[in-house]
């Protein structure tokens, strides 16, 4: 799971601030999600500026500007700095959060040019560069952004969203012990920092080091129980263990705090399947199918019920629809090879099994050399 925090500075004269957090959970397999959080009380109505000064104004438009961030109004956002820094067009901190306003409306250029601007005014300010290094994550250029965070942590050796973002590139490129290393530093200089114990354990369990990763995935949980995905983590690593009980607890506990959170049911099931609990596996694949009809991998594992059930027949039409979502899934054509087989089409078992290799999936092999090169 991977997040995005932009530090902002909130007032017009002093360093207080607050997060936005946008997730871009890319493990391997990224996946990408938005949410922005405030640590300060602002007025949540712009208010309208009557005979005040320059200065006044000024400070009268980005608190406003601040305010609009915190109600995810960029464009709005934008404007309000402008205004302000029209007025004070020195001020770092108006550069800096109408960066932020660009980055989140994904205008780059615009954002990059403000936040150098900042720096410009303000060289010294570790926040300025790790805004920067997140404009770069945003233009997916991993270099530019390990500059800027080098930058940020030279001046702020325990800035631990710096350390987690250095720790997530290494993580990107399968360097597991420096990605250890930094998720290790931002837990140091912010040890209630779940985030970073979460994904820690899905380095450790990268390294088949189970019992590690199990132990970091239950402090993020002891931090913030709210999380429905680290139970989901905590799960596949009892999973890996065999402790099938203790993971069906886990995804259980995931499914309990959010039901419509599929990925966690359908490995419940699959969690069911390997204990020979068939029934229950069924149902959970049911359930994931019946709320997303596009869940290919619910399908093939509709099919894996079936040939523990010996309905070969229901088994090729689950790979079936597996396949049709999906024509690059090698577990579905290696399903769909097995139930042809028993239902005696060697021809169409033997195809799917070429088809299954093709894609990755090598234990195939032994099939083939014994039923399909006569």
């Amino acid at each position: 799971m991977f997040r995005t925090l932009l530090k902002l500075n909130c007032r017009f004269s002093d360093n207080r601030y607050f997060y936005v957090l946008m997730a871009n959970m890319k493990i391997k397999l990224l996946l990408l999600f938005l949410v922005f959080s405030s640590l300060l009380k602002s007025q949540d109505t712009v208010k309208v500026a009557a005979n005040l000064s320059d200065l006044e104004l000024a400070e009268q438009h980005y608190n406003n500007g601040i305010v609009a961030l915190q109600k995810n109004e960029y464009s709005t956002a934008v404007d309000l700095f402008s205004k302000c820094l029209l007025l004070k067009p020195n001020f770092d901190k108006g550069y800096s959060n109408r960066a932020i306003a660009f980055t989140q409306l994904k205008k780059y250029p615009e954002a990059l040019r403000d936040i150098n601007s900042a720096i410009y005014y303000n060289i010294r300010n570790p926040e300025f560069y790790f805004n920067k290094s997140l404009i770069f994550w945003g233009m997916n250029e991993k270099d530019s952004q390990t500059v800027a965070l080098d930058l940020c942590l030279k001046l702020n050796a325990a800035h631990p969203e710096a350390a987690y973002y250095k720790a997530l590139l290494y993580y990107e490129n399968n360097e597991f012990e420096k990605a250890i290393e930094f998720y290790s530093l931002a837990i140091q200089s912010k040890p209630d920092y779940c985030y970073a114990y979460n994904d820690r354990g899905s380095v450790k369990r990268a390294q088949l080091n189970y019992e590690g990763a199990i132990a970091d995935y239950k402090k993020a949980i002891e931090i913030d129980s709210t999380k429905t995905f680290i139970y989901n983590n905590l799960g596949s690593a009892y999973r890996l263990t065999k402790n099938h009980i203790k993971a069906i607890e886990a995804y259980s506990k995931a499914i309990e705090k959010d039901p419509d959170y599929l990925i966690a049911l359908n490995n419940r099931g699959a969690t069911y399947l390997e204990n020979g609990d068939f029934a229950l596996a069924q149902t959970d694949f049911e359930l994931v199918v019946k709320k997303d009809h596009k869940s290919y991998s619910a399908y093939n594992n509709l099919s894996s019920v079936s040939i523990k059930n010996k309905d070969y027949k229901k088994a090729k039409e689950y790979a079936t629809r597996s396949i049709e979502i999906n024509a690059k899934n090698g577990a579905a054509y290696f399903n769909r090879a097995i139930a042809r087989q028993m239902l005696h089409d060697e021809k169409g078992s033997c195809e799917d099994w070429e088809r299954a290799l093709e894609l990755g999936i090598s234990s195939v092999k032994t099939f083939i050399n014994s039923t399909c090169n006569d």
